[in-house]
């Protein structure tokens, strides 16, 4: 940590960071005023203040209003997690979920929310009667902007871009299972490549062609499936697989509440996945809240809860049994060659040890 020149501080005038603030939140000079309660007059001698201190012109004039320079966003986070923190030490009191109310904001996909939030709210209950929750669904850019802004307490998805001002814990690993109806899809498990081909898949994409990580590695594998059903919801695949001959593959987690739920099966996929970790993030301004300390450390228990998908989880490709000499005739490539049996590598899922 870089030390502090206390003699430097002590001439620094803390209102100059707020007004700061304020116009880069407002880019405009009187919104700005009002924001902190001053006059635009007096708002507008705090950022001469401010140039002359930081040697920028720091917001120049447009039509409407102002345009903070490369200086000013670059000190725009600093700032403003600067602020956060003093006021979370002026604010700070003790947190005591048993007496205490508390209201939190927690983004995370339908899967994750499905597998989750059960266990969570048990949690809750019994713990700290009076906290709630606001659930809203994982989008990333939006996610890392609501963070900084505080309108969000807790981002959980996979871990796919993150600023210096963004604390991040992993607590459990993805991979996939298969799930289906076992009424309707009679099957040995683990599934073997050639039902999994044979058998119509769902598919949950977001992707602008449409495709996931099985289609992904089936490419690599120069293979297709044949897809009767496509969403971008998650939590309708059990829905749709009941009564269904279909296929679905759902993160390890949602996969098993769901055929908990629903009285499916799942089976590992026949195939090498790439597994993506999960991780609570959430902005520094944070960090030392007791209530968001008590946030985490329930969603960390409610992750772990399960011995069967227990913390840190970890991937292992494995290769499958070699298929049997008729199947072969299923597993072809989009050449109408043969596919090796080795290149059909399986999946499994094992507890850390």
């Amino acid at each position: 940590m870089q030390p502090i020149d206390h003699a430097q501080l002590s001439r620094l005038d803390l209102n100059l960071l707020v007004a700061f603030d304020a116009l880069m939140r407002e880019r405009h000079v009187t919104r700005a005023a009002h924001r902190i309660g001053l006059g635009q007059p007096a708002m507008s001698h705090h950022l001469a203040r401010l140039r002359e201190l930081l040697g920028d012109e720091l917001f120049t004039r447009a039509p409407t209003g102002i345009i903070p320079t490369p200086h000013a966003q670059a000190l725009a986070e600093p700032v403003r997690t600067a602020l956060a923190c003093l006021q979370g030490i002026l604010t700070q009191r003790p947190f005591d979920p048993a007496t205490q109310e508390r209201h939190f904001r927690v983004s995370l996909s339908d899967g994750l929310e499905s597998a989750l939030m059960p266990p969570l709210l048990a949690l809750v209950a019994e713990e700290a009667p009076g906290v709630t929750l606001s659930l809203s669904p994982l989008q990333e850019a939006q996610g890392l902007a609501m963070l900084d802004d505080g309108t969000l307490d807790l981002l959980v998805g996979p871990p796919l871009e993150q600023a210096p001002h963004h604390k991040l814990r992993l607590f459990c690993a993805g991979g996939y299972l298969v799930v289906f109806d076992p009424g309707t899809v009679r099957v040995d498990t683990p599934l073997s490549l050639e039902d999994f081909l044979s058998i119509p898949h769902v598919r949950v994409s977001r992707r602008a062609d449409s495709s996931d990580a099985v289609d992904d590695a089936l490419a690599r594998l120069r293979l297709r499936r044949r897809v009767a059903v496509q969403t971008t919801h998650a939590l309708s695949v059990p829905h749709l697989l009941r009564g269904a001959r279909l296929l679905g593959l759902l993160p390890r987690r949602s996969a098993l509440a769901s055929a908990k739920a629903f009285g499916l099966s799942v089976s590992p996929p026949p195939l090498a996945l790439s597994a993506e970790s999960i991780a609570m993030r959430w902005h520094a301004s944070r960090d030392s809240d007791p209530g968001h300390i008590w946030l985490r450390e329930a969603m960390f228990q409610a992750a772990t809860s399960s011995g069967e998908d227990g913390a840190f989880t970890r991937v292992a490709a494995r290769t499958p049994s070699p298929p049997k000499r008729s199947r072969q005739k299923v597993a072809m490539g989009l050449t109408g060659e043969p596919v090796p049996p080795s290149m059909a590598r399986g999946a499994m899922l094992r507890r850390k040890s």
